[in-house]
């Protein structure tokens, strides 16, 4: 009772000030999302972290590519990775087709001279063409190949650096016979054999040839049957870092211990315990069935004791961890304090950290290490190993607002805020269509002392973008950037990729920051060393980008990168290519964007916390908290599908990349009528221009425009005439409400009245129309349709009041209230009314009702609305209630609407907790699903997309 005074208080005190200070607080969101929003700069450029902890792995782009995006803090020169994984993955020298990356090379199908695959031979007359090379039917294969025989060959630029300090491989596929060399000397020789991905490190003798940078990989392939395939590429791998090893596993490298297998005395596994009459010998220890063992053991027990040496320094700077395998019953001791006690099991590489307890007995780089292992059965073994890696940080907390994602992590004696923003402020369209969001940081010492305190940032989008990426730093005005697209951006030409985003990525800032290019290992320990990249050599690695900035410990305010996204255009929109609206009359640059960006960086960020509480406030006190939490994770995902722009004709328009369907604009349109209804008519503009300029000419809405990029008429499906009919007028009809006007249905008239005509026409029975939930299964007579319908008609009745047009008011009114008499006797069936009109015994959610009240139409009685809820309640699983009778899945938009059909809070709780404990516990880490099981943890489909915008359907009543 306490908290909710304590919110209802905050919302009239929000609400009564015209502006409020920057405050970083915030009211908790304490669900467990199954993916968490960080940058959501286009709907083709959205960045998601999909576990609980932010270093636990890559963060995802688009949904399924992992991203190379990695933070560290540097705390008085120790490191911690806060973001991002602890692989390094190996570096391009040369790429593969295999990788969706593009190559060149010289090919012949004709047997060549002698001497073919050697540096000087003369290949002018081979043909030049982009590799992979194979037959039809092999997806990697940019050039075809039918002969018998291909000989390829290929120039590539070595880094010298990279040989003298990174591991170097040939990676590559091949179908059938495969010889492949390097500046003449030969590295593969296959038989008759074939496969993808294979890898083969370079030996010395190799690499000596390439120290002048330069190096000829030739390949012959021989086909004799089926499909062939040539396609290879050269990569370099880091030796030493992330990880540093103290003292290797025996299957990395053999080592050297005492063991006994009598009893030992007392306090065997201490650093000072005199082992002096112990047996001296090779790891692992074991039967002969088990791997790399060098001694064997056959007895039921073994002890053994291994003293290491390694630089102090490591364990204050790096995260200490044990490597080890075992069969069976198994104890481990580090200068005597146990790590590892096992019950009877036999497992391999296991991984456990060195917690400070121990690590602070080892601070002086001496440590011994102690093991018994108890043989019950069977086979046996003792091996074990010490590494060093960067420190991770401790996550704290997590917290997904409406418009930021903020983390904080502890990294020793200091605490790390970092908030991802995404501006999403629908009242403000110049800063709602800014394709920029916000990476801020600060640190906060947690002992009361001063600390010296850097953050760096590294990316490789290479890994996340299409082939052909290109990624370059510049400074220009005081910004530092990074700049990062495919080179040569040809307008709408990519008819095969339509669903991918022409233009370029940008991350960068006016603060004091400094940035490099180059290898990623390099640059991190170059950072770990210096705590900046001001020196850092330039490379010819042009992959990876990294900034590095020193912090103001305990400052008021943060600090903080910018990311953005520059779209070049948003479609081609019935032959006019359009802008988008931050740029829409071309006179913009990315940098005059970053300058808007910066200077606004402090007031949008307090603009972003006060709608970040009041939202939360707002939705507590109409539904609770778990509603207040689905509705802080669906606002942004929502938001972020959409783009903005400006019609020829000076129209606002507000669009997913589809443009449409009209059927999932409808379900998202209560989030945009809560705060802007401005943006519900440009989702509606597009619909009324098309049918409007005689492109269409039927008498109802299309369902779609198209589709990124070409906009110009329906693509997607068939026609879904009462669908789409009643949407746009019961959209219309809201506008109007929430406006208190109704010109813009005043000013699309003609249109809405053919519309509301041709519902008049068709009558209460839809007959075999295809509905929104045709997914489902086709569905005639559907009874939710019809309310649909007739909502739809009663809509255009309560427009032409609101415009004084009396008798059309009345004629479409009284139309309505005949039509429910109908649908209620049509689709009574009992205890409920049915799915359909014609199927006894079924049942379905009648969601589109709840406009009957929000609309302040009133035409189906409440003992419909009643007697649907409490049949609702009878037929709920553990994760909601079923969409319709014949299945178990549902739509989680529908649900809310359905909650939303009752007053009273305990019955709309009732269907909000489960969808709430499912979001909370899904097995299926991906951006919130809208169609989900509603028996399991599982989804159905339908992620990451803008309808859960209709979460905010309870809301409207608020407004």
């Amino acid at each position: 009772m306490k908290k909710y005074f304590i919110i209802c208080f905050f919302s009239i005190f929000l609400g009564a000030c015209k502006s409020t200070p920057y405050s970083d607080e915030t009211t908790k969101n304490n669900l467990r999302v199954p993916a968490y929003p960080l940058l959501t700069l286009h709907p083709h450029m959205k960045v998601w972290s999909m576990t609980d902890e932010l270093n636990n792995q890559n963060v995802t782009f688009g949904g399924s590519k992992q991203l190379p995006f990695i933070g560290f803090l540097r705390v008085d020169g120790v490191m911690y990775r806060f973001m991002g994984s602890k692989e390094l993955p190996m570096q391009t020298i040369a790429p593969m087709a295999l990788d969706h990356e593009k190559w060149k090379g010289k090919f012949t199908c004709l047997i060549p001279d002698e001497g073919w695959e050697q540096p000087g031979f003369d290949d002018k007359r081979w043909q030049i063409s982009e590799g992979a090379f194979g037959t039809p039917g092999m997806w990697e294969a940019k050039t075809q190949w039918v002969s018998s025989d291909i000989w390829v060959r290929r120039e590539v630029d070595v880094d010298p650096y990279l040989l003298e300090h990174k591991k170097i491989y040939l990676r590559y596929s091949h179908d059938d016979v495969f010889q492949l060399y390097i500046n003449g000397k030969q590295l593969v020789s296959t038989g008759y054999d074939w496969g993808a991905n294979f890898k083969v490190e370079v030996p010395d003798s190799i690499l000596q040839t390439m120290k002048g940078g330069k190096a000829i990989i030739a390949a012959h392939c021989e086909n004799r049957e089926g499909g062939g395939l040539v396609d290879f590429g050269l990569f370099a791998e880091e030796p030493t870092i992330p990880v540093e090893t103290l003292a290797p596993i025996s299957y990395e490298k053999e080592w050297t211990g005492k063991y006994t297998m009598e009893q030992p005395k007392e306090n065997w596994e201490t650093a000072g315990f005199d082992d002096t009459a112990w047996t001296e010998g090779q790891a692992a220890f074991g039967t002969n069935d088990q791997r790399n063992v060098r001694t064997p053991w056959f007895s039921p027990n073994i002890w053994v004791r291994r003293k290491l040496t390694f630089d102090p320094s490591l364990v204050k700077n790096k995260q200490i961890y044990l490597c080890y395998s075992h069969d069976d019953v198994f104890q481990l001791y580090v200068n005597g304090m146990q790590l590892v006690s096992t019950g009877y099991e036999w497992k391999s590489d296991l991984r456990v950290n060195i917690p400070d307890s121990i690590a602070d007995t080892m601070k002086d780089g001496q440590a011994v290490i102690a093991a018994h292992c108890e043989n019950r059965m069977g086979g046996a073994l003792v091996d074990f190993g010490l590494y060093a890696e960067s420190k991770e940080a401790r996550q704290k907390s997590v917290d997904v607002q409406a418009t930021q994602t903020h983390y904080t992590f502890e990294c020793g004696d200091v605490e790390l805020k970092l908030s991802f923003t995404a501006p999403y402020l629908l009242d403000d369209l110049e800063t709602l269509a800014r394709p920029v969001n916000y990476i801020s940081y600060q640190a906060k010492a947690l002992d009361d002392n001063e600390h010296d305190v850097a953050i760096y940032f590294e990316i490789d989008p290479h890994k996340a973008f299409d082939a052909g990426q290109s990624t370059q730093m510049y400074e220009k005005d005081g910004l530092a950037l990074m700049k990062t697209g495919k080179e040569n951006q040809k307008l709408w030409v990519n008819k095969e990729r339509e669903d991918r985003a022409w233009g370029y990525f940008y991350l960068g800032t006016k603060d004091d920051v400094t940035c490099a290019q180059g290898d990623a290992a390099e640059m991190r320990a170059y950072f770990m060393k210096e705590g900046d990249l001001k020196q850092m050599r330039k490379s010819n690695e042009k992959r990876y980008a990294a900034f590095a900035q020193k912090l103001d410990v305990d400052s008021d305010f943060p600090q903080h990168l910018t990311a953005a996204f520059d779209g070049l255009y948003t479609m081609a929109y019935f032959g006019e290519d359009l802008r988008p609206y931050w740029n829409k009359n071309g006179e913009k640059t990315i940098e005059d964007l970053y300058v808007e960006a910066e200077e606004e960086y402090k007031e949008v960020m307090a603009k972003c916390y006060e709608f970040d509480r009041q939202l939360m406030a707002d939705a507590y006190l109409v539904g609770g908290k778990e509603y207040a939490e689905l509705c802080a994770l669906a606002y942004r995902q929502s938001v972020s599908a959409f783009q903005m722009s400006e019609s020829p004709e000076g129209d606002l328009l507000y669009f997913t990349p589809q443009v449409g369907p009209v059927d999932e604009y409808y379900p998202a349109s209560p989030l945009y009528l809560r705060y802007n209804p401005k943006l519900v008519e440009a989702m509606l503009n597009p619909f009324f221009y098309y049918s409007e300029s005689g492109k269409w000419g039927k008498p109802y809405p299309v369902h779609d425009l198209g589709g990124y990029p070409i906009v110009n008429g329906q693509t997607v499906g068939g026609d879904m005439p009462v669908e789409e009919a009643g949407n746009a007028l019961i959209m219309t009809a809201a506008i109007a409400k929430m406006e208190k006007n109704a010109s813009y249905a005043e000013k699309h008239w003609e249109t809405l009245t053919h519309w509301a005509e041709y519902l008049l026409e068709i009558g209460t029975d839809t007959g075999d129309q295809l509905t929104t939930d045709n997914f489902a299964g086709g569905c005639h007579h559907h009874a939710n349709l019809s309310a649909k319908s007739i909502l739809g008609i009663a809509s255009y009745a309560k427009l032409a009041e609101m415009l004084n047009k009396k008798e059309e008011a009345k004629k479409y009114m009284d139309a309505a209230r005949e039509m429910v008499k109908e649908w209620e006797e049509s689709a009574y069936d009992g205890d409920h009314y049915r799915l359909a009109f014609d199927q006894p015994d079924s049942w379905g959610m009648k969601y589109n009702l709840v406009w009957d009240r929000l609309l302040d139409l009133n035409l189906f009685p409440e003992r419909v609305i009643q007697k649907e809820m409490d049949f609702y309640l009878t037929k709920m699983n553990e994760f909601g209630c079923p969409l319709d009778s014949r299945h178990s899945y549902t739509k989680t938009d529908w649900t809310v609407w359905t909650a939303s059909l009752s007053t009273d809070s305990t019955t709309f709780r009732k269907f909000i907790l489960p969808l709430h404990k499912f979001m909370n516990e899904t097995k299926d880490r991906v951006p919130m699903a809208d169609f989900i099981n509603t028996d399991r943890t599982t989804i159905v489909d339908f992620r990451g997309r803008s309808v859960v915008g209709g979460y905010f359907i309870r809301l409207l009543e608020q407004k």
